[in-house]
């Protein structure tokens, strides 16, 4: 049921004003005041299947306005506050506003859309209304205004001579609040307000008008006085300690205006590996800022896109009698052959993908035995992906589109992508299409997101300083290239590519003020961050398992605002962590900017959403809290400008913000 509530002072007639505003296809008032038509248009006010008026005692109208309502058969009860005439008194002002909160509350309890106005009554009443409204929400609140200025007395006149009331045309009705919540003073504390503590017991009005009488003990409006004096200290207090206990595991601002005891649970809430938790943690926004092109594809994903170039290149179906080690061996030979080749022998696997995937991951098929294999077998994995299947455009398009359903199905609201342009060009395509076939892939996904230009360690300084020469090339030509441009990745094997040897090549970079991750602390000591950060002056650090070693380097991290992108699956399945301490915890207690990634979701077998639920595995003491505080650290700590990383911010608290007060109960993670 719809409801409209109003109050009521002397002028009576402002009943038909609001009636025929809230149920035009009833009562047909403003047929020539346009204005009054598209409003309600624009704010979607739906028609009202009753009315319910709070007055005071004497008033000479009420006749009127059941002769009205009779006439019409519009369902009116009025609720008269016995004793209560003239507010001569703080204590009958008390009781008028404890009435009409109760009116309200009972009201929100049965109504599907709820319509407050604000005029008709008393100065004091408008006011006690609006305030009910903002404690337990409604649909809308307006006014109406005189159009006219026509003075109410002569208007009452004009209205007791012509109950049709081709006068209301006069009137101006202005929509003030829309979708209003309800405050967190009546619904956000242990004991809530709740209707049946304070019941009206007002009768279903099959008639079109009914009267009851009303004595009103003021106890809810005592109730809501006492509340409010309270939150307010008691929320300043909360946001002190919560801050003074954080050190900087901030959490986003909105959140801080949950009532203390959803902030509380929140806190002490441990994520849990299971249903629950990954139903929750999937609905929330997330940012990916380490995640691989060449490693997003599962194996089914491989067999795929290799249908997809075979279908899209070759005419005839092609066949190959050779071994994949004899493939392999061609892709330092003869890269054409290599490729037809390749596609032809995983093309053979289209009705067989779990053979395919037990071929790639052999023993590691198993997941507890996908554990502890060192960097160079977990690159070896990506083997029929990356820079042997990214050669044509149709691959990676097909690979992009592959991998941008994922994301947007993981609800990552923001990506920062690393690529290697340089290492898909064996069959001929330029770097500047390749990064054009890229943007013009992840633009129609509506995502923000951002490119990194990966520079492999593993590469001789000469092939490094050329792929710096393109980049710069790229950026002073390609401005498609210049917009999503975040920075400069440098990846691969930590035992290789020093960044103090790599110094003087970056310096081009460094001059210019480009971001810079490196990959440093996964499988070599800290010795290895250390240097990422002091010789190539990093603003990120890829995985940085070992800066847990070195406290005056992490607190160093921390006075810098050094972010640390840290991805479970992958630092779990190379360097293996389940009998030992994964530092996740340990660095967001600090104060570390950290934040939680896939790194190569295809060979890890993962999504966002699950590395969240791995985190929780690996350390049982993360919490809620610490989810929402390493999803704002992503958004903190992306290579992206000013204007935008604020927006991003509004957009993921807003969201969470919602998703919380939505899904909120004591046990919502278990």
């Amino acid at each position: 049921m719809n409801l409209l509530v109003t109050t009521l002072g002397t002028s009576w007639q402002i009943v038909p004003e609001l009636i025929g505003f809230t149920n035009p296809k009833t009562f047909n008032f403003f047929q020539d005041n346009s204005e009054a038509i598209a409003l309600r248009r624009a704010e979607q006010i739906q028609p009202v299947h009753a009315c319910w008026i709070v007055t005071t005692e004497g008033n000479k109208d009420l006749e009127k306005l059941g002769n009205w309502a009779r006439l019409y058969s519009m369902p009116l009860t009025v609720i008269v506050a016995k004793g209560i005439n003239h507010f001569s008194t703080p204590q009958e002002v008390l009781l008028m506003r404890s009435l009409i909160y109760k009116v309200v509350l009972n009201a929100k309890d049965i109504s599907s859309k709820l319509y407050l106005s604000l005029s008709g009554g008393r100065k004091t009443m408008s006011a006690d209304m609006q305030e009910a409204g903002n404690l337990f929400g409604c649909t809308a609140m307006f006014h109406i205004v005189d159009k006219t200025g026509i003075p109410r007395d002569m208007m009452n006149e004009l209205f007791q001579k012509d109950y049709n009331f081709h006068h209301a045309n006069s009137f101006m009705p202005l929509v003030i609040e829309h979708n209003i919540r309800s405050s967190s003073v009546v619904s956000g504390s242990e004991n809530p307000i709740r209707q049946k503590d304070y019941p009206l017991h007002i009768p279903c009005n099959e008639n079109s008008f009914s009267i009851m009488y009303y004595e009103e003990d003021g106890k809810l409006g005592t109730e809501i006085t006492d509340r409010k004096e309270q939150s307010s200290q008691l929320y300043a207090n909360f946001y002190s300690k919560i801050s003074d206990l954080q050190r900087g595991r901030d959490i986003f601002r909105k959140l801080y205006f949950l009532p203390p005891f959803i902030l509380k649970t929140i806190q002490k809430t441990k994520v849990k590996n299971n249903k629950t938790a990954h139903k929750l943690i999937a609905l929330f926004p997330k940012a990916e800022l380490h995640s691989h092109l060449g490693g997003v594809l599962l194996p089914s994903e491989i067999i795929e896109v290799a249908l997809t170039v075979r279908n899209h290149y070759f005419k005839s179906p092609i066949r190959t009698d050779l071994s994949i080690n004899d493939i392999f061996r061609l892709k330092y030979k003869d890269f054409n052959l290599f490729y037809e080749n390749l596609i032809a022998y995983i093309c053979q696997f289209e009705n067989r993908k779990t053979e395919f995937e037990s071929l790639i991951y052999d023993q590691y098929s198993d997941d507890t035995l996908f554990y502890r294999i060192g960097i160079d077998k977990y690159q070896s994995l990506g083997n029929f992906q990356g820079s042997s299947l990214l050669q044509c455009e149709i691959a990676i398009k097909k690979t992009l589109e592959i991998y941008s359903q994922k994301i947007k199905s993981d609800n990552i609201q923001y990506l920062e992508l690393r690529c290697s342009p340089q290492k898909y060009t064996k069959l001929g395509l330029p770097v500047k299409k390749i990064i054009d076939i890229i943007i013009d892939v992840l633009d129609k996904t509506g995502i923000e997101y951002r490119l990194l230009y990966i520079i492999g360690r593993e590469n001789s300084l000469s092939e490094i300083n050329k792929e710096i020469e393109i980049i710069l090339h790229l950026l002073k030509e390609n401005s498609l290239f210049s917009k999503r441009f975040a920075g400069i990745d440098l990846a691969g094997n930590e035992n290789k590519g020093d960044p103090e040897t790599l110094r003087e090549s970056f310096m081009p970079l460094l001059k210019d003020c480009f971001h810079l991750t490196i990959h440093a602390g996964e499988t070599e000591s800290v010795a290895s961050i250390w240097k990422a950060v002091y010789h190539l002056s990093a603003e990120r650090i890829g995985h940085g398992l070992t800066l847990i070693d070195n406290i005056e380097l992490l607190n160093h991290f921390i006075n810098r605002n050094i972010g640390v992108e840290m991805c479970p699956s992958s630092n779990n399945q190379i360097v293996g962590f389940h009998d030992r301490i994964y530092p996740l915890v340990q660095y967001l207690k600090k104060g570390l900017k950290v934040c939680l990634n896939t790194d190569d979701c295809g060979i890890s077998k993962t999504t966002l959403t699950r590395e969240f639920l791995l985190a929780a595995d690996l350390c049982p003491e993360l919490s809620l809290w610490d989810v929402i505080v390493l999803i704002r650290n992503s958004i903190s700590m992306a290579f992206v400008d000013t204007i935008t990383k604020n927006s991003l911010m509004k957009q993921f608290e807003s969201i969470i913000l919602n998703i919380i007060e939505e899904n909120f109960n004591e046990n919502m993670l278990y």
